[in-house]
């Protein structure tokens, strides 16, 4: 499963939300049914360095997060439990960060590029 944050809830056409934690809600993509999810980030407005959504996901075999933003701690606990991090980029919708993923355009978020703070985006 393939995870995006996103500023609303229009099915692939769902704008990328610019940073993880904050995300309003997340699309929940299944590569092999080729199914949409989106469902509610319960923690959208959370303290700085408290995201938790990455402990709902390690519990639902996501296995990549497709973004522009994540903080630290929250890029940390998804790493430790094998999620993959990716750079949404240039895509501006649900489906373009999945068509960047799926064609093997989207590149690997590395240690640099995580988010030091709400101001970083």
């Amino acid at each position: 499963m393939i995870a995006v944050p996103l500023n609303n809830r229009d099915g692939l056409a769902s704008t990328v939300c610019e940073h993880f934690g904050s995300a309003p809600y997340y699309a929940l993509f299944h590569p092999e049914t080729q199914q949409l999810e989106i469902v509610d980030n319960p923690n959208s407005e959370h303290v700085h360095g408290q995201c938790r959504p990455a402990d709902v996901f390690t519990g639902n075999g996501v296995q990549a997060v497709i973004c522009n933003g994540i903080g630290g701690r929250a890029a940390s606990k998804l790493h430790a439990h094998g999620v993959e991090i990716y750079i949404a980029g240039m895509a501006a919708t649900a489906g373009e960060a999945l068509e960047r993923y799926t064609s093997g355009k989207a590149r690997k978020m590395d240690a640099r590029s995580v988010c030091g703070g709400h101001e970083c985006h």
